[in-house]
Order: C-alpha cells, then structure tokens, then sequence
C-alpha cells in the first residue's frame, strides 16, 4: 500500500463564464467506481436542462474515464481527466455542467474553457493529502490513563476516541511507521500493565 495520495478534501461546486456560457463544476472525493459515477448521475439529473454535462475521474492509474457528453471530441472530458492527473489527484471525480449561451467557442476555446473549469473546481474543494494510519486500540486501569493518554498526544495520533467502562478503552491512528514506537514506549511506561494491540490500516 502506498504511504499517502492526494485527493479533495471535501464536495465543492464553482462556476466560472464564459462568452455567456455558464460551467459549473461539481468536485468530490470518492473511494470506488461505483461512487464516482452515482455522483455523475447525481449532478446529471440535477441539472437535466443543461447542454452538456462531462465528467472526468480518476479512481487509481488504472481505473480513468471520462466523457464529452455530446461536446466535439477530446474538447470537453479529456482536458478535465488532464487537470484531474497534472494535479497528481485519485479518487477524485469532476462533473463539468455547461449552459450554452449562445456564441460558438471553437475547438480550442472549449479546451481552454472545461481546463479552467476543472481546475476552478479543484481550488475550490481544495486538495487533501491522505496518509496511511494503523488503528491502535488500547485497554487499562483507570489510574493508568493520565500517562498512557499524555504519551498519545505526543506522538500526534488522529483521532482519539476514549470509553469508559469497568476499564478505559482508548483507540487511535498513528502512521504505521510511528506505530510499534508508541507501542513499546506504552509498555514501558506502565510495566506492561495495559492491553495494547495493532488494528487495520486506512487513509485519513
């Protein structure tokens, strides 16, 4: 797996004109295919009355689309696909919806135009590096928690949660290459008198 990849950090939606037509880009982050394109589906019934709407996305190198939908070909969901890879972007998707205002852009004109809708679209939802973490759980006496909890906040873990019950469970993520470095050093500041172990990985 790799370490980290960079995606959008939330759903965001930019509109820019041009010679009276309206492109309105729609950007998400998305883990699967199939999520990628029930957002197309989404934005395309959204905005049914439009002229056009192209979409580019990208899951991983091997999984890429992208449609003109209707536009000449190469001029509309190409130049977003390639905004989307100059980015260094994955699990990203772009739906670009265009309302015709009436004057003829040309070929190169609407490369230009779905570019600079992309990449308007991208700053908006802004890019998100996303790294690998191990979910660490851990269970202790309740006079145990000050330390144990004090060593976990040095070590910049994400996202802990703590419950009590009969004992104190805490879980957290840290980077995996941070993870086994944590867990000795709670081992040795209890004297091994927590229950420590190493969950799965994910991104966040």
């Amino acid at each position: 797996m790799s370490s980290s990849f960079l995606t959008l950090e939330e759903t965001a939606q930019a509109e820019i004109t041009i010679k009276k037509s309206r492109f309105i880009t729609s950007a998400a982050p998305i883990n699967t295919q199939e999520e990628a394109e029930e957002f197309i589906k989404q934005i395309s019934s959204k905005h049914n009355n439009a002229t056009h709407n192209v979409f580019a996305y990208v899951i991983n190198e091997q999984i890429q689309r992208y449609s003109d939908d209707g536009e000449p070909s190469g001029t509309a969901g190409k130049p977003i696909l390639e905004v989307i890879n100059r980015k260094g972007l994955v699990k990203t998707v772009l739906v670009v919806t265009r309302y015709f205002g009436g004057i003829m852009l040309g070929a190169g004109g609407l490369v230009r135009a779905y570019s600079e809708a992309a990449v308007k679209g991208v700053e908006t939802a802004r890019i998100a590096e996303r790294k690998l973490h191990s979910q660490i759980f851990v269970t202790m006496n309740y006079h145990l928690m000050g330390v144990v909890k004090r060593e976990v906040e040095k070590a910049d873990s994400k996202k802990i949660k703590i419950d009590y019950g009969e004992q104190v469970k805490m879980n957290f993520y840290l980077q995996p290459q941070e993870a086994q470095d944590l867990i000795n050093k709670l081992v040795d500041v209890t004297a091994a008198k927590i229950n420590v172990k190493e969950g799965k990985q994910s991104y966040i």
